[in-house]
């Protein structure tokens, strides 16, 4: 539901037709996209939940640090324009190419590189929680609790539950259906499953 964990295509499949990598990184915005699952990477929200506009091309290293990566897609990472604009050109690690993005607590995880579940968890209320690594310098850094992407967080759990509620109702609703055609319930059973039913309807009718 949140942070799911991403990978890279092949290099190659980001030239150009010289075989090299455009000197307009943005040629590459599509591919880069479904690397990241149309999501920032930063704050998870999608695309779609961005109002359908398109995000913005993040120098995961940035590019004023590091200018020989200003073109190369394995460091172009998806973002909204919010997280971009707030990270900018932050990079409190070693400049030298290669380098750890992170040390300790200060710095940036790659994506690519970690799985984020490792470092941080979202809770019911939509906010996000540091385990491990850099995750509270990078909540402060980019506003990553902020209250529009806390709402939307807590939105997707809404909806998880709603859909998981429909699906033990539906599952029900067939196996005491089946049941009395079969005839392996008897009329105090059936009236048990039904209210037992009706306590998911209910439930399912306040979320």
């Amino acid at each position: 539901m949140f942070f799911p964990k991403l990978s890279r295509r092949k290099i190659e499949d980001y030239y150009s037709n010289r075989k090299n990598f455009y000197a307009d990184y943005r040629s590459n915005y599509e591919k880069i996209s479904e690397d990241c699952q149309q999501r920032c990477v930063y704050c998870d929200i999608s695309v779609a939940e961005h109002g359908g506009d398109e995000m913005h091309l993040d120098h995961f290293r940035p590019q004023e640090h590091f200018d020989e990566l200003s073109t190369h897609p394995y460091n172009l990472h998806l973002s909204c324009p919010k997280c971009n604009g707030l990270k900018t050109s932050d990079w409190p690690c070693s400049k030298e190419d290669g380098a750890l993005t992170f040390i300790g607590k200060i710095g940036y995880i790659d994506r690519f590189e970690r799985h984020i579940d490792e470092f941080l968890k979202v809770e019911d209320t939509g906010h996000i929680t540091a385990l491990a690594g850099p995750v509270e310098y990078m909540i402060k850094k980019m506003h990553l609790n902020r209250s529009s992407r806390v709402n939307i967080r807590r939105k997707r759990l809404i909806e998880h539950r709603k859909t998981r509620t429909l699906e033990g109702i539906l599952r029900l609703t067939q196996s005491l259906t089946t049941a009395e055609v079969e005839g392996r319930l008897t009329k105090e059973q059936a009236l048990e499953r039904r209210k037992q039913i009706d306590a998911l309807l209910l439930s399912y009718s306040q979320l």
